[in-house]
């Protein structure tokens, strides 16, 4: 198993010259890329990596800048992912489009058991499709979405 945290100030630059590596060394089965300032862009350049021939198991972008462009296409890249387990998009501005692409990825992934969605400014709409994502996809075990603005129900 080989991993690997960088938190020095990574941006989307910088991970576009990572993930090319990646590509090319698909080794690594744990990266972590928490509080950096990685934006859409870089979400993009994750995408490819998670299409590509990558070993992830763990991947945790938490507290970045990746907004709903960036969630789509982590999304589509997720819904065609056969190693990801665990994915960490914590502290993000995703908002309803970018979760909700996330769900929709998640009806047709059939790996991912554990999702971070934590602060990202949700709302209900977002809430709701997660519901059907929790009754349809049954790998899926583990799902956090606090923080966000969810309402009542």
């Amino acid at each position: 198993m080989c991993s690997l945290a960088i938190c020095q100030q990574v941006d989307d630059d910088k991970l576009r010259v990572l993930v090319a590596h990646l590509l090319d060394h698909p080794v690594l089965t744990e990266l972590d890329l928490s509080h950096n300032v990685i934006s859409d862009r870089g979400a993009r350049a994750l995408g490819k990596l998670l299409n590509g021939h990558s070993q992830l198991v763990t991947l945790s972008i938490r507290n970045n800048n990746i907004q709903s462009a960036g969630a789509q296409a982590l999304a589509h890249a997720l819904a065609h992912n056969s190693t990801l387990l665990k994915l960490d998009l914590r502290l993000n501005q995703l908002g309803d489009t970018g979760g909700q692409a996330i769900c929709r990825a998640l009806l047709r992934n059939t790996t991912l058991v554990d999702i971070v969605l934590a602060g990202n400014e949700l709302t209900e709409l977002t809430a709701s499709l997660m519901a059907d994502v929790i009754t349809e996809n049954n790998v899926l075990t583990s799902v956090d979405m606090s923080c966000n603005r969810l309402g009542q129900v």
